[in-house]
């Protein structure tokens, strides 16, 4: 018997659908290749809160589309997926799940964990993922992406049914108008969560989950980022939260603490956050 979880969990307005996301959860993205399924999760989750299919094909043979190693692949899969629902984190799962007992399989995962599991269905038509594969020189065989559009059909009918926690239908416009709200994690556990503290001109502390920080556009845009700009968003983002104004006040000092990170001290400027050594003057 699966668990339930309240129908409040989902927002909708004229313009976005906001999922107010339990933590954690568990994300089900299904549909055909071409779909925008990973470039969707790429844009709303942090990277290592995605697993996809075809990176861990890729790390098994540098070949993201090897199907020789699919098998392999998606049990090295399911075993890191039920790692990190034990360790209570926000999880991506990335692939076509298109067959049911595919679904099913990570539902009983879901379950064994008691994690909700929110599943998005990406309806775009096979004529308009042939153009996405297309224009990004992939090779998907005709005959496949039919046999996944009947899938993709099946599932649409039979997917209410199966016992997911919430299920939605994702067009082309949807998909772009998402918004997601994360619950704060019930962990006290520090390395979940970071500080801005602000020395002068006035004492406050902003303190919020790590992984809001980890989703943070900026740091999703970045293909690197160093621990300094991390922790000058993490000013941006408590700064934004501690005053109506976007004008920081110049001078103004903060220290921010980021997990497994020395604090590290910075100084609004008239050019931006400048770093400094903690006992400088």
């Amino acid at each position: 018997m699966r668990p339930e979880y309240g129908k409040n969990l989902i927002v909708t307005t004229s313009d976005t659908l906001k999922i107010n996301l339990p933590n954690p959860a568990m994300i089900i993205l299904v549909g055909l290749q071409g779909s925008g399924k990973s470039t969707f999760a790429y844009r709303y989750f942090a990277p290592i809160e995605i697993l996809s299919m075809d990176e861990f094909r890729a790390r098994m043979c540098n070949d993201p589309a090897s199907q020789s190693n699919s098998l392999p692949a998606r049990k090295q899969l399911l075993d890191m997926l039920r790692q990190r629902l034990r360790n209570r984190v926000t999880t991506v799962v990335d692939s076509t799940n298109l067959r049911g007992d595919q679904r099913a399989q990570l539902l009983n995962i879901a379950t064994e964990f008691g994690t909700p599991t929110i599943t998005l269905v990406f309806t775009a038509s096979a004529e308009r993922c042939r153009e996405r594969i297309n224009n990004r020189a992939s090779i998907i065989r005709d005959d496949v992406l039919a046999q996944n559009a009947d899938l993709l059909d099946q599932t649409l009918r039979e997917i209410d049914n199966e016992g997911h926690s919430n299920v939605f239908r994702l067009g082309n416009e949807q998909a772009e108008s998402i918004r997601f709200e994360h619950a704060f994690p019930d962990d006290p556990d520090p390395d979940r969560w970071f500080e801005v503290e602000q020395l002068r001109p006035r004492a406050w502390v902003f303190r919020h989950p790590a992984d809001e920080l980890r989703r943070h556009p900026a740091v999703l845009a970045e293909m690197r980022p160093t621990w300094d700009f991390i922790a000058r968003v993490a000013a941006d983002m408590a700064l934004g939260a501690q005053i109506a104004s976007t004008n920081v006040q110049v001078g103004a000092e903060l220290r921010v603490r980021l997990p497994h990170c020395l604090p590290i001290h910075l100084v609004a400027r008239q050019t931006g956050w400048e770093r400094k050594p903690p006992h400088a003057r």
